[in-house]
Formats: C-alpha cells, structure tokens, sequence
C-alpha cells in the first residue's frame, strides 16, 4: 500500500466519522487540490464535488479561483462562497489543515443556501481538522525531514572549506543524487525587486512547492533544490547543452507553478543558469548562476546564461558589488543617467548588436530612421561619440554596473 493509499484510508474515515456528526458532507484535498478522502453525501454534493470523486482532483476554473484566493497560506476557517461556475453551486466552509513545515491540505465542508455551522458544529469541524494534521503530519514527516537534509547538503556544497565540500557531495551520492551524472549545473531563482508583500517563510513555501513540482517525477534525484531567504537554488546533474535546456525547462516550469499560488512573486521571478561542472565544485557553478540571474534582473529577461554574457560577468569578477556613486565619473552619473530610458535601451542594444543599426531595429521593433535618431540624439546630448572605441567601452561598462551604484557605506 502506498502513502496517499494511507493517507486516503485514514482521512476518509475520519471525514466519514464528523459528517455522520454534523450531517453534512465533508471532503479533504492535499495542496495541489487532489482528492485525499471524502465521505457519504446527504443530497449536499453538487457537480463539481462529484467530478472531483471521479477525477481524483478539482481542475479548471474553480481550481484557478481557489489558488488565486491563497489557499495554501490560509491560516482559519473561512466560507468560501459558491462561483456558479463548472458546477461550484453550493457554499463551502474551508478548514486549512497546516503542519509547522507549512501546509498539508484543506478540509472541504458543504453548506446548502444560507446553512450555518453551530458552535458546536464548529468545534467538532475544528477537532476533526486538527486529527486530519497529525494524520498528515505523520506520513509526511519523514519526507520532509529527508528533503531539510538534502537541503542542507546542498548548501554545504557552497562552504569555504574543501572538506566539506566533499563530504557533502559523498553524502548526496550515497543518498542516490546525481550518481549518474558526471557534472551538474546549478539554476539560481531570485525574485527583481522589490519583493511581493509576503514574508520570508510564505516566500519560501511557494517556492520549495513549485521546484519540488518542476523537477519531479521527470529528473527524480538527478536533481535537488534548496531554499534561502531571499533566493533559492536548483542543481541538474547533465551535460553541456543537455543541462542547459533541463535548466532553462526546470525555469519555466517553476514559474508556472508558482504562478497559481502567487502571481507577483511569478512575474517577479528571475532564473540564472551557471556552468556544469564536477559534483563538488557545484559552488562554482552557483556563484555563476547568481551572476547570471542578477544579469537577468538587470536586462528584464526571465532566464540568463553565465556563458552568454561575458562582459558582464567579467565587471561581476572584477567590480565591487556595490559601488559608491560618489566614486563614479559625473559624465555618466549625472549627463548619462540623465537620459531617457528609451535612448538608454536603444543605445544598449545598438552597443550589443556591435553597431549594427538595422539588428537593433529588429530587435526593439523600431523603424530604422527611429533608431538613428536616437542615436544621434543621445550623442548630441551627452558629448559622447558612438564611433570613438573608448566611449562605446565607457558605456557598456556603466550600462553593465548602474544598477550597483549607491551611496557610501555606512550612510
């Protein structure tokens, strides 16, 4: 028998004994809304609970309606009231079922019209909810104390000391990780900011959530996760291409399961995809990986490769992270950054497009006689001459550090 065959024995009947109770029918799904148990019904089933018997889970609409609502985040009790929409025709009180890890699933209980719960009725809801907890908790303990330790084995792989490198690369083998692949290449996940309003452990949540369902069950343990407080980090064991296109499918597939749980943390999300490299260098490839995702950040793309950007990984390498705007050259703190955004961006990607007009009309979907004019328009205001080697190096180099740029330290 096999866990969610536990799990559903379990919960049925515990959802089976309160209904008998409240006369009510009551129905559990785990957090991706999949169907972990549910009892006899009094005539209070409407289509949508039945076609979620039938199909073992609550898809369309309704299924994007509840995670826009937040459910996994929910915290208490609450009505949720019916949608009128694929068969959502009666009311529903909403029972969150949560462990200290985070949230187990919901508890389903089906009012007709204006039916209310007495305080009694409640009460017994609520203790029922809470042995739903420990049922869950239990099952679910031993797989989450395994994934805390894989993570924690990852960050190992970042120490300063070789040794324990080492060690955790060993101790990831010997748990079955990566022991097919001769290299792994890291995928650094980092939100632009700023944030959404959501706390650092709701952040978390969302995320171990959704890597842990864009990498299983297709790369099983040929790769892990691990989550930090203002990032998170993937490794794929694989090869050269091959692991740059499972990284780059592993982005995409992330920010599609976060989407339904948090829209703004989705649109915020950047992904930098590092080098491949030995199991126990893995540290290297994450520092690139982080480089490549602040690029993406700073460029506005979804995904960045380390090795695609060799400028800008070179000022990473040899530039402060932070960078004392009192330091940097008036020319292009005050006279360039004066510009508008629109003649900065077109004259980046000319810069890019090694001087080539008609690619950055491509490019920026602009007609080419636009682009020269703002070309030209940018050289009149600022005195710098797009044809003059030094000035095009000049502008690459801030284009590429002005995010850093700040006060002094300490102020």
């Amino acid at each position: 028998m096999t866990r969610y065959d536990r799990e559903m024995d379990a919960i049925t009947e515990l959802a089976e004994r309160l209904a008998q109770r409240i006369r009510r029918s009551v129905a559990v799904d785990d957090t991706d809304l999949r169907l972990l148990g549910s009892s006899t019904h009094f005539g209070d089933a409407d289509p949508l609970r039945l076609t979620s018997l039938a199909n073992r889970r609550i898809e369309g609409p309704v299924r994007e309606a509840t995670f826009a609502a937040g459910f996994p985040h929910w915290r208490s009790p609450r009505r949720g009231r019916a949608l009128g929409i694929e068969g959502h025709e009666y009311d529903r009180m909403a029972f969150p079922l949560r462990s200290r890890y985070g949230p187990l699933g919901v508890m389903w209980v089906i009012l007709r019209g204006e039916d209310e719960l007495s305080d009694e009725e409640m009460a017994l809801c609520v203790s029922a909810a809470h042995e739903m907890e420990r049922v869950l908790a239990w099952q679910h303990q031993d797989g989450l104390e395994s994934a805390l330790e894989v993570e924690a084995l990852l960050f190992a792989l970042l120490s300063d000391a070789e040794q324990d490198r080492a060690s955790a690369a060993r101790d990831l083998t010997d748990l079955g990780y990566f022991e097919n692949a001769d290299e792994v290449t890291a995928l650094a996940v980092v939100g632009a900011e700023p944030w959404p309003a959501r706390t650092a452990d709701e952040r978390a949540e969302v995320l171990r959530r959704s890597l842990r369902q864009a990498v299983q069950p297709q790369w099983d343990r040929s790769a892990a996760f691990a989550v930090a407080e203002d990032h998170a980090f993937l490794l794929v064991g694989g090869r050269g291409a091959a692991a740059r296109t499972d990284c780059a499918r592993a982005a995409e597939r992330a920010a599609a399961r976060v989407a339904p749980l948090d829209a703004g943390l989705a649109e915020g999300l950047r992904f930098g995809v590092g080098s491949a490299v030995p199991l126990a260098e893995a540290s290297r490839s994450y520092d690139h990986a982080r480089t490549a995702a602040r690029i993406a950040v700073d460029r506005g793309r979804p995904v960045a490769f380390w090795d695609e950007h060799p400028l800008e990984t070179l000022v990473e390498a040899a530039v402060r992270s932070r960078i004392d705007a009192s330091l940097v050259p008036e020319l292009v703190r005050e006279t360039v950054e004066s510009q508008p955004e629109e003649l900065l961006r077109t004259v980046a990607c000319f810069l890019e497009q090694a001087g080539s007009v008609a690619r950055t009309s491509d490019l920026l979907h602009l007609h080419r006689t636009t682009v020269y004019y703002r070309l030209r328009l940018f050289e009149k205001e600022t005195g710098l001459s797009l044809d003059d080697g030094g000035d095009r190096f000049l502008l690459q180099l801030w284009l590429a550090v002005r995010g850093r740029v700040g006060p002094p330290p300490g102020r």
